[in-house]
């Protein structure tokens, strides 16, 4: 049976938490750049702009490149079709390296649809198999967007990360009606969700590829309740919150991560998707709390 190196330390810096509560805050501070345990990159940035394309309706298939930046300087490749009601896009990568690359806290990679207004949509999970090899097979609403890969800490987020790991180009030999649009986006920054890795934690041993697959649901399920407590949602959507944890707990409690690893991936990436909803409620939430606190400024002409 093909095995996979879980490293428990290294590849999610947060191997005692499996054994203790969820109470790690989901901020934690960062070291400086020239510590051993730093990620391999440091960004300020928070927006972006890419290339956009308009895939027009009803058009043949186009082929797009799918081009590294500085973070991964892999390609990949995407297969697009403008269809009757949906786009469909066909994405694959060779070459896709650990997420873990880029600072413990990264654990998968997502791909997203960005609209030239900037509107993400998270299109699907990017999944590397033995090989470092991904495909994805996605559709979307939208005529006109931008595709970029970033490298996140659950599957489930809903704004993309800065680390912008691939973005769409466009290729000499691409067809169709495509027209290069001017996308900006907003970045979600780094530090909120960073967490670096305690001196002295060692690998873990190797594993089968389904206990392997079961532990990083686990750890993704565990990255989004604590990112979601760092939100607020334990005060904010507590109902959504608990449902995250009590789904958590039960997939950690699967006796089996070999044989059952279907289940225990099951209800793990329910408890990050539960944990996310959290997360947006409770930002939601503190939004609207803070505009009803807002004082309302006074009609022209009024006394002050």
């Amino acid at each position: 049976m093909k095995t996979a190196a879980i490293l428990l330390c290294s590849l999610t810096g947060l191997c005692a938490a499996q054994n203790q509560d969820l109470t790690r805050p989901a901020t934690v501070r960062e070291e400086p750049a020239q510590s051993p345990s730093s990620p391999l990159y440091r960004v300020t940035v928070i927006s972006r702009t890419t290339k956009a394309i308009n895939y027009g309706h009803l058009t043949e298939p186009t082929k797009v490149g799918l081009k590294g930046t500085v973070l991964l300087p892999e390609q990949g490749e995407a297969r697009v079709q403008a269809t009757r009601g949906a786009v469909v896009i066909d994405a694959k990568v060779s070459h896709l390296l650990a997420p873990t690359r880029f600072g413990p806290e990264y654990l998968t990679y997502v791909l997203w649809a960005i609209s030239p207004e900037g509107r993400a949509v998270n299109l699907g999970e990017l999944v590397a198999g033995p090989h470092n090899k991904a495909k994805i097979h996605v559709s979307s609403d939208l005529q006109a967007f931008a595709l970029i890969v970033t490298a996140e800490p659950y599957f489930s987020v809903v704004q993309p990360s800065d680390a912008v790991v691939l973005e769409n180009v466009l290729q000499p030999g691409t067809i169709g009606k495509a027209e290069e649009l001017d996308a900006k986006y907003e970045l979600l920054p780094r530090k909120t969700f960073t967490y670096n890795k305690p001196t002295g934690e060692s690998e873990g041993a190797m594993v089968s590829m389904p206990e392997y697959e079961a532990t990083v649901a686990l750890y993704q399920a565990q990255n989004a309740i604590q990112i979601a407590k760092g939100a607020g949602a334990d005060h904010y959507a507590a109902d959504s919150l608990a449902k995250a944890e009590q789904l958590y707990q039960q997939a950690r409690g699967v006796p089996d991560k070999k044989t059952q690893s279907k289940q225990i991936v099951t209800m793990a990436r329910e408890a990050a998707q539960a944990a996310e909803d959290a997360r947006a409620i409770s930002t939601k939430r503190q939004q609207g709390s803070a505009d009803r606190n807002a004082t309302p400024p006074l009609p022209s002409g009024a006394d002050r």
